[in-house]
């Protein structure tokens, strides 16, 4: 699918409750996205899975192989139980990837950093926000802090934040006082 049509189907579903049926080259499966703001390179989406919302996700159009408009029963059924009046879409600087860092630095909430083609998955906190980079401090599964890590921007194929699997760290280091 060209870059244009993918581009116009995203900027449709803004404000819609209607979701894209997104299909990423480096996953077999797809992922259903409420489309909350987009540029011409990265969008932010609310991932819809089953019913439910789980956190927000910063992705590459260019890593889009396609998108469909799904507007079915699903649809239907999260309108009537008003799945997005509880969003509340975050202050998130899209025009660059070192904007888009400096606004999610300020938000000082955990998140996920991947990259799907080379399965890097870093879940921690953002150090230092460079031009063509971010520092980032990340953590083991066991919630040791590890050495903290440059990623160029290039290799991120993923922003995650808000979803419960960083939640529920971030809420754990806190009450633990061991969040830096």
């Amino acid at each position: 699918m060209k870059k244009s049509k993918k581009l116009k189907r995203l900027l449709n579903l803004l404000g819609s409750y209607n979701f894209g049926r997104c299909y990423f080259k480096y996953d077999v499966n797809y992922r259903y996205f409420y489309i909350l703001d987009c540029t011409e390179k990265i969008f932010l989406g609310a991932e819809e899975d089953d019913f439910l919302l789980n956190g927000f996700h910063i992705k590459r159009i260019s890593d889009m192989k396609k998108i469909e408009i799904k507007d079915d029963l699903c649809v239907k059924i999260n309108r009537e139980n008003k799945l997005l009046e509880s969003i509340k879409k975050p202050d998130i600087d899209l025009s660059s990837w070192k904007k888009l860092f400096k606004s999610l630095k300020k938000l000082n909430c955990f998140l996920i950093i991947e990259n799907a083609y080379s399965d890097m998955f870093y879940i921690g906190s953002i150090e230092k926000v460079k031009k063509n980079s971010v520092v980032f401090h990340p953590f083991d599964a066991d919630g040791i802090w590890l050495d903290s890590v440059e990623i160029p921007y290039k290799k991120i194929t993923n922003v995650i934040f808000g979803d419960r699997y960083s939640k529920a760290f971030e809420e754990y280091f806190r009450s633990n006082r061991a969040f830096e």
